[in-house]
């Protein structure tokens, strides 16, 4: 989730920054503001996504997808922080509590990681920048080598996602109950999708409603949007299903038509999605293994 985000008292907090979309999390009903994290249940620990291999492949027509649970690297946090820069290592300290400091450490070493195996290069020698919009981006193009990256998290869970040729946004979210999920949807939803998601069996709801708010993020996210009022303005498909659709973007669908949408389920009880703009890509998803070689053979 957001590491901006702060729950209050019986309400939904919405929250956007620069790099991502709006969220929202639930205060719990006793009225008692969250002091301290959450217990959240195992991550990436049960997903189904084949393991890496050693040197992935990605071609100019594929999009290639990551998953990790950050709490299961915790004992390759120095693997992970040797890779940081002096920015990154400062943020995490940032932090209040000892595991929001280890999951941040955990993603961003792994992006690092991730994009230093596609591009052949040590980690630590990479370096990021944010385009005008507020998106992260690679500085520079690493004699002529670029790739495309965004990357989510939520309730421990990171994902990512790399292309060569085309920009992207990616965006996960943990199911779980949501008391006001009708507000929500009438708030940032269109009137077609508020249809759509009541339209369908009420145990397929909740699925359904996080399928929508994740296909959103990814658009936002692939464009680099910032403004809140746009959530409305785009509508996907949001059935439960390998399937996904976007289906406008502020009433021209024409513009719509030249996007992907691909639906993620990375581990059970999580779900994401990754927009692209672009037809007929491959998606490939692959899970980072538990244990990897130190950040200095990463070559």
């Amino acid at each position: 989730m957001d590491e901006t985000k702060q729950a209050l008292n019986t309400s939904i907090q919405v929250k956007r920054t620069a790099l991502d979309a709006k969220k929202f999390v639930a205060a719990p009903s006793t009225g008692a503001a969250l002091d301290k994290p959450q217990p959240c249940p195992p991550a990436a620990s049960d997903s189904r996504w084949p393991l890496s291999p050693a040197r992935p492949e990605l071609a100019r027509d594929e999009i290639h997808a990551w998953c990790a649970g950050l709490d299961e690297l915790s004992s390759d946090l120095p693997a992970f922080a040797e890779t940081l820069s002096a920015g990154e290592r400062q943020r995490a300290e940032r932090f209040q509590f000892e595991r929001d400091r280890k999951r941040f450490i955990a993603r961003h070493g792994l992006l690092r990681m991730i994009l230093g195996r596609y591009l052949n290069i040590e980690p630590v020698r990479l370096s990021f920048t944010c385009e005008s919009r507020g998106k992260p981006a690679l500085a520079g193009t690493l004699d002529g080598r670029t790739l495309h990256f965004n990357l989510s998290h939520s309730d421990g869970l990171a994902l990512f996602a790399v292309a060569r040729q085309f920009a992207l946004g990616v965006d996960v979210e943990r199911i779980r109950p949501i008391p006001e999920i009708d507000q929500i949807a009438g708030k940032f939803f269109s009137a077609r999708e508020s249809d759509m998601l009541n339209a369908l069996p009420a145990e397929q709801k909740l699925e359904a409603f996080f399928n929508c708010w994740t296909r959103k993020e990814a658009y936002l996210k692939a464009t680099g949007e910032g403004i809140a009022d746009a959530l409305a303005q785009i509508e996907v498909s949001l059935a439960p299903g390998p399937t996904a659709q976007l289906l406008n973007v502020a009433g021209d669908a024409r513009e719509a038509s030249s996007w992907s949408l691909h639906p993620l389920a990375p581990a059970p009880g999580f779900t994401g999605a990754v927009a692209v703009k672009a037809r007929d890509l491959k998606l490939a998803c692959w899970r980072w293994p538990e244990k990897f070689p130190a950040a200095r053979s990463l070559r």
